[in-house]
């Protein structure tokens, strides 16, 4: 036992019991006196969440909303449907993008989805392999764009896969557990959201060129260069996230200023389809990684 200032005790708790109660650094748990004893609870934080949602008339909805429930922190979901065939997209829903969750009982109208895995791995390094894994894809976008081989678009299309699947698990994460090693929740949730949205960005763009374009296809230097620019605002936001840098924080408004400039001088000119898609794609980019700044400030300074 650690003596803090006059009136406060401070013990440990087993490392064992922690990670078997999926106890995370910075969250809140009961503390009960009793008699001689002190009991130490995270049953009020790690309560089993059951929701039930009828997808009949959702439609292709009905995957959204069952991703949403998971990101809520739901950990039994029974899903209700009068069309036998909806269970296609429940089970796509499941086998995509909710991690540890498996359908565990199903009838001709409904399923009971259960979370079947233990905790998740620890939210602070999925975050930084999220923020990776975009910068992998945005690399790997760029040096196929220089080599001319699109057939690769696909190959990079497919890491935006993983990068939902991390920040759903991210997401329900916080919704889980409250507020961790942060102490505002909601800028950190719009920046895992927009990390997916940027996802989404370079996924787009692939599936563009790989659908309509082949080798014979010329993009002129600049347009490219926009792509490696707004690359950059990426890469330096990430090391911002992790180690705040006044100057690198002025270079983002200034990346972000030469790449609205630029594209916009680009449209002037005659430019081929996939030309005007790096452009789109440039400024796409630009805005959603210069709109983390707002809510990493909040939590930054």
């Amino acid at each position: 036992m650690i003596q803090i200032a006059g009136s406060t005790q401070l013990i440990s708790l087993p490392r064992s019991w922690a990670k078997k109660n999926n106890v995370m650094k910075g969250q809140e748990l009961d503390v009960a006196e009793d008699g001689d004893k002190v009991i130490v609870s995270s049953s009020a934080y790690n309560s089993v969440v059951k929701d039930e949602i009828d997808i009949t008339r959702l439609d292709a909805m009905a995957p959204r909303c069952i991703r949403a429930l998971y990101k809520k922190g739901t950990d039994e979901l029974k899903v209700t449907f009068s069309n036998p065939e909806s269970l296609k997209l429940v089970q796509d829903a499941v086998t995509k993008d909710v991690v540890g969750f498996e359908i565990l009982e199903q009838g001709p109208t409904y399923c009971v989805i259960k979370s079947v895995s233990g905790s998740t791995e620890e939210f602070e390094p999925m975050l930084r392999r999220t923020y990776l894994l975009l910068l992998s894809m945005a690399d790997e976008f760029l040096a196929t764009l220089n080599k001319g081989n699109f057939n690769h678009m696909k190959n990079v299309a497919f890491l935006e896969q993983t990068n939902n699947r991390f920040t759903m698990v991210l997401r329900r994460h916080i919704n889980k557990n409250g507020k961790m090693n942060y102490d505002k929740i909601g800028p950190l949730y719009f920046i895992i959201e927009t990390l997916e949205n940027l996802g989404d960005q370079y996924k787009y763009s692939c599936r563009y060129f790989e659908n309509n374009f082949n080798r014979k296809l010329k993009l002129r230097k600049e347009s490219i260069d926009l792509v490696q620019k707004s690359n950059q605002m990426l890469k330096t936001m990430y090391e911002i996230f992790y180690k705040y840098d006044e100057e690198k924080l002025v270079s983002l408004k200034h990346l972000r200023n030469n790449i609205v400039d630029n594209g916009f001088s680009l449209m002037k000119k005659d430019l081929n389809s996939g030309e005007m898609m790096l452009v789109h794609h440039s400024l796409c980019i630009a805005t959603k990684v210069f709109g983390i700044i707002g809510p990493y400030l909040i939590l930054t300074i």
